[in-house]
């Protein structure tokens, strides 16, 4: 016998991630109960009705509370005396990332800090 069957999985606008394991995507019976499962995971729908999984939904909250959850500047490592040319910080929440002259760097150029 051959039937048909309806069913609802959870497909994130961003990145295209799919609710579930890589190697088996869940399926729902109903839109509620896939709306459920993505909710109880952390995914998030935002104001135009797209759905983030938890990591992309991160930076929805980034942009709705337009702030950044950053770490302090920081120097790369680099081997040997040569002064860096840039440090960094990054966002604690959505990862997003932020490059600027070194200290010393700015301090050449006439730079405030």
């Amino acid at each position: 016998m051959l039937q048909v069957h309806t069913c609802v999985s959870v497909h994130c606008d961003q990145c295209d991630h799919i609710l579930g394991r890589p190697e088996h995507t869940l399926h729902f019976r109903t839109e509620g109960a896939a709306i459920n499962a993505a909710i109880a995971e952390r995914w998030r729908i935002d104001p135009d009705g797209q759905w983030w999984c938890a990591l992309c939904a991160l930076v929805l909250i980034c942009r709705a509370e337009r702030r950044h959850q950053f770490t302090p500047w920081r120097a790369p490592q680099l081997r040997g005396e040569r002064p860096v040319p840039s440090e960094y910080r990054y966002c604690r929440r959505c990862c997003v990332l932020q490059d600027r002259p070194a200290p010393h760097r700015r301090q050449e150029r006439g730079e405030c800090r």
